[in-house]
């Protein structure tokens, strides 16, 4: 029989793949977009910078609200309200940037709750933190996977539209049967189980958090600017092989549209991220010391910011892809640091404040994508200056704490639902 704490890892890994697919999918929807309306991709990829400024700061009152009213009534109010505004945009008129860039907001405004509220009702009621971190994080990357490959389909069947009225669609109905769950007492919530090694105080929660502050919030340009223009990246670098591709099928008398490559090939840097970050979670991070795995994975994003700003089409690729599997482990990593060393009480306010510094990086990347690729017709200038941050932020983690023992961690006992 599935207990509480399995339908919690289950309700929050599905709130994890929709949230990262439907706050990510308009890099891919643009490219259509752009032709439909007649407008440059990169002044539509704007209209979605005021959406990423709320992705971090409603994270803030998002977490408080979930301290005050519970994770899981939370969790009911995201997908609703992600569903609501993402059909919102499905039906905006077409030209109307203004109508469009409102709806997106509400996609950011609700976007924010997932990692404000989710995570930390994982880590709460699991019995594994890092197996529990691993399956939330294989959903959360399957969630970036699909946000290549369901617009692209959609837009292939139907039309742009329906790219944002089919997940809207989706999101309605898993919040309704979240509320069901919930009335019924099989989800619930529970305080935070106390690490062996770790001492929950006012110093070294100070000393976690600065650190992580800097870090995270580095990472959250890397991370952004992977997400959002990787597409862009592939467009142009793997032009060559696109075009075999669709003329290989062409000849079979199927006709593709590029879009639907470029979607195939973001969807492949977060299929194989989500498995590495699935297989991490038990092997590395329940195992090794949090701060070693963290300065690893961060000091190798040199090597892979180097490979997309230099490399050539499968090499890009690659570089995408490694990126994406060492944020999938210094992810974890830092919430899980944050659960220990944050009082369960105020756990939904330390991730909101997680996740301000994190996605309020969000407008600078995109900013940033659009001025370099103005300025220069590419991004691979863009990718070299991140591969100096990387080794910033390498340098700034060696000042976490390491002295306790986290492989020692225990299996929280077993408990009622709140």
């Amino acid at each position: 029989m599935i207990d509480s704490g399995q339908r919690v890892l289950l309700f929050s890994s599905i709130g994890h793949a929709l949230m990262h697919m439907m706050t990510a999918f308009y890099a891919v929807i643009v490219l259509t977009l752009a032709v439909s309306w007649n407008l440059p991709a990169e002044d539509l990829l704007r209209l979605y910078a005021p959406a990423t400024i709320l992705l971090g700061v409603v994270s803030l009152p998002a977490g408080w609200a979930s301290d005050r009213f519970g994770a899981p009534a939370m969790m009911v109010v995201m997908f609703l309200g992600l569903g609501l505004s993402s059909i919102a945009c499905g039906l905006v008129p077409t030209g109307d940037t203004l109508a469009l860039s409102l709806a997106l907001c509400g996609i950011g405004a609700f976007g924010a709750f997932y990692h404000s509220v989710g995570i930390g009702w994982v880590i709460r009621t699991a019995k594994e933190q890092g197996h529990a971190m691993g399956v939330n994080g294989l959903w959360g990357s399957a969630g970036l996977a699909l946000y290549g490959i369901v617009p692209g389909v959609l837009i292939t069947l139907a039309s742009w539209r329906a790219a944002f009225i089919v997940p809207g669609i989706v999101c309605l109905v898993v919040g309704a049967v979240l509320w069901v769950q919930i009335r019924q007492g099989k989800v619930g919530d529970r305080a935070m189980p106390q690490a062996k090694g770790t001492q929950v105080g006012r110093r070294d929660f100070w000393r976690v958090f600065s650190v992580l502050s800097v870090t995270m919030a580095l990472e959250g340009v890397i991370w952004q600017a992977v997400m959002f223009g990787a597409a862009m990246v592939f467009e142009v670098k793997l032009a060559p092989e696109i075009s075999a591709l669709r003329d290989g099928l062409a000849s079979w008398g199927v006709a593709t549209q590029i879009v639907l490559w470029v979607g195939l090939a973001t969807s492949m840097i977060y299929v194989v991220s989500g498995v590495a970050q699935y297989a991490m979670g038990r092997r590395i991070i329940d195992r090794y010391p949090l701060k070693a795995t963290y300065i690893v994975a961060s000091a190798l994003q040199v090597v892979a910011m180097l490979a997309l700003a230099m490399g050539n089409g499968y090499v890009a690729l690659l570089g995408a892809i490694g990126s994406a599997v060492l944020s999938s482990a210094a992810g974890p990593i830092e919430n899980i640091l944050i659960a220990r060393y944050t009082p369960s009480r105020y756990h939904g306010l330390g991730f909101g404040a997680k996740f301000v510094v994190a996605f309020g990086a969000g407008p600078l990347a995109i900013l940033l994508i659009a001025w370099v690729r103005e300025t220069t017709g590419s991004l691979e200038l863009l990718f070299l200056g991140l591969a100096v941050i990387s080794v910033v932020i390498t340098l700034v983690a060696l000042l976490l704490p390491g002295n306790e023992r986290d492989a020692s961690l225990p299996a929280p006992q077993a408990a009622p639902a709140e």
